[in-house]
């Protein structure tokens, strides 16, 4: 079959809506701008952080004024912000409520979803995703409907044979990106974006996983650093409680000459008993004083100890979660190829069998956006490239009714 007549096919059954999705997402785009940051907006879920501090942490839903009830503080207008903007925000209010130094991080773990109705094969609710566009939208939904057609089994086949490779050749895309992050983080070496995006990859995918290994090294830097600081202190801390112990030692030995010294002259009636009694209850003092002192240097020392076991184990633990995401990946990345040879396969078969199709010109797909704003609802048309937000209801439009039915040769 020509190249041509393929298209065609994409183009008047219908497909040809998620193909170009699919086509989108694969084909890196020269000269792409650089990602902008998510805007906060209404029904996002947040995870909330403060370190040192569980108490003021946890999941907080922005409402449709743009805010959250947030411990403290009350309610925080975040919509429009991005995720640091937010965590900058909370640690103003914050300020004076919680020690100096402790951070605040924000992440968003959820978005408010968005629907599709009308010409879609499934219509229906679909979770969100930053920068996600109306066609991707209109993919999830298993593309337009298809109008009648007297195209043969064979010739639907292909089509849907050829849509699936072009989803598991992105899949496959994003194994290896993944992979790639997984390897670099391992590694403790740079990501390979550049490399990448020549060999092929998709530039949203290497930049979607150039971004998670920058969040989680700043993330793990980050309480290392706080560890670090707190390890430092305890070494000051210490520093000067063994000072402090020397003194005592230092006056302990003085005053334990004036006790023997007091004691000499009692015994020889040359001073009052209650004279030796006062400086026995001053050394019982200061011995008493050393012994708190000494306390406290062990519970620094043992403090000290515990800072060291926690970096130890914040970096266990993310080796061990790496190597456990890195032996799943690489065997899903042997069945997804698998698959890849698999469909191969069937679309050489498929080929063979194709019949000429009753192909007839298609009416332009309308799509519509009803979004839910502070003043109201509102509903504008928009092209397939125009960027959903939270919370939106697509409607498709295919024109169907003014199609009319095929004509049997």
């Amino acid at each position: 079959m020509t190249m041509a007549r393929a298209v065609a096919i994409l183009v008047r059954t219908g497909l040809w809506l998620r193909t170009a999705a699919i086509l989108i997402a694969v084909l890196p785009m020269a000269g792409a701008a650089a990602p902008v940051a998510y805007r906060l907006g209404a029904g996002d879920t947040l995870q909330v952080s403060v370190f040192g501090e569980p108490d003021l942490g946890g999941k907080f839903t922005i409402g449709a004024d743009g805010a959250i009830g947030y411990p403290r503080l009350g309610r925080v207008t975040l919509q429009g912000m991005s995720a640091e903007e937010a965590a900058g925000r909370l640690m103003a209010g914050l300020a004076g409520r919680i020690p100096a130094g402790h951070t605040v991080s924000v992440d968003v773990i959820g978005h408010a979803p968005v629907f599709v109705t009308g010409d879609v094969q499934s219509p229906g609710r679909y979770e969100f995703r930053p920068d996600m566009i109306v066609l991707e939208l209109v993919a999830l939904g298993g593309g337009v409907r298809r109008p009648p057609t007297l195209n043969s089994n064979a010739a639907l086949q292909l089509l849907t044979l050829r849509q699936e490779l072009a989803d598991q050749k992105l899949f496959r895309w994003a194994q290896r990106v993944e992979l790639a992050r997984l390897q670099a983080e391992m590694a403790d070496r740079a990501f390979d974006a550049d490399g990448l995006i020549q060999s092929g990859a998709p530039v949203s995918l290497v930049a979607a996983e150039g971004a998670v290994l920058g969040r989680r090294r700043e993330g793990l830097a980050g309480q290392i650093a706080a560890l670090v600081a707190q390890g430092k202190a305890l070494d000051e801390e210490i520093t000067s409680l063994e000072a402090s112990l020397r003194l005592h030692d230092e006056e302990l030995a003085l005053i334990a000459q004036d006790v023997a010294a007091t004691r000499q002259l009692a015994d020889q009636g040359l001073t009052a008993q209650s004279r030796l009694r006062e400086s026995q209850r001053q050394q019982s003092g200061l011995k008493r004083d050393k012994l708190e002192v000494q306390s406290f240097l062990a519970r620094a020392r043992h403090n000290r100890i515990d800072i060291d076991q926690r970096m130890s184990a914040l970096r266990a633990v993310r080796a061990a979660e790496d190597a456990l995401a890195l032996r799943a990946l690489e065997l899903a990345i042997v069945r997804t190829d698998q698959k890849l040879a698999s469909l191969a396969a069937s679309i050489g078969a498929a080929s063979e069998e194709l019949e000429a199709s009753d192909l007839r010109q298609l009416p332009a797909t309308s799509f519509t956006i009803v979004r839910r704003t502070p003043s109201g609802t509102q509903q504008f048309p928009v092209h397939e490239h125009a960027r959903l937000q939270p919370g939106d209801i697509l409607e498709v439009d295919r024109k169907l009714d003014a199609i009319p039915p095929p004509q049997a040769r």
